[in-house]
């Protein structure tokens, strides 16, 4: 009798062994998940700290504008700030006016000033479909094509009124704000013409011929007094 119960007990401890292993085991599954859980959630928490640092310029200095203010800056404002003044069709742009100037240095209050200016916030024809032209941009296919290359389909160019400027088209009013940043840093900034004056007297110049009523003669008055209305909040 005691030979037959000592043969029965190993698979009877076995069986508790097997148990006792895989229960462990199930444990330990467990418990792993829940900390690659935890980590993943700590990662992405890390990652959106580091958007929000990203969309907030931290401790640049800020510098009202005038018409000797140099255009070639270093970005200090976000997209949504920005968005915050702007008015019209403008509203909602902020962040790619925030783009194209940090990839260019060009302050992005300007490019959304210069917008504001020649296209009235944006609610003037030249800023709608087809052209999309918020810069006030004339009909240059070759700076067109050096600046988004040969292959970049080009819309070409339209007049207003019969008889009028042919205004550059775009594609987009992002290709538009695009275009403008590097045409600036391109051929006025980097040909010694960085400051507000300087860009007015080639890209607005008083008394030019598709300004029949004046308006470049207050050009930089005017982006002065939008550009300052922005960055006294700042200041």
């Amino acid at each position: 009798m005691k030979i037959s119960t000592l043969i029965r007990k190993p698979p009877f401890l076995y069986f508790i062994g097997v148990l006792i292993i895989m229960g462990i085991s199930i444990f330990a599954t467990i418990n792993h998940s829940n900390a690659e859980t935890i980590n993943k959630n700590k990662m992405q928490e890390e990652i959106n700290k580091e958007e929000i640092n990203k969309e907030i310029p931290q401790n640049k200095p800020v510098e009202l504008a005038s018409e000797h203010y140099n255009v070639e800056q270093e970005n200090s404002i976000s997209g949504s700030e920005l968005d915050k003044h702007l008015k019209g069709n403008l509203k909602g742009l902020g962040q790619n006016f925030v783009k194209s100037g940090e990839e260019h240095d060009i302050d992005p209050v300007f490019l959304a000033a210069l917008a504001a200016q020649e296209t009235g916030w944006g609610d003037s024809d030249l800023s709608t479909s087809p052209w999309n032209n918020i810069g006030g941009i004339t009909c240059m296919p070759d700076i067109y094509a050096d600046i988004f290359g040969e292959e970049y389909p080009n819309p070409g160019c339209e007049e207003l009124v019969n008889g009028g400027t042919n205004w550059q088209k775009f594609l987009s009013i992002e290709d538009s704000i695009h275009f403008k940043a590097i045409y600036l840093k391109k051929y006025y900034v980097e040909n010694g013409k960085g400051t507000i004056a300087e860009i007015q007297s080639v890209y607005a110049p008083s008394q030019a011929a598709n300004d029949a009523t004046g308006l470049n003669n207050h050009w930089v008055k005017n982006i002065v007094s939008i550009m300052n209305d922005v960055k006294e909040e700042q200041v």
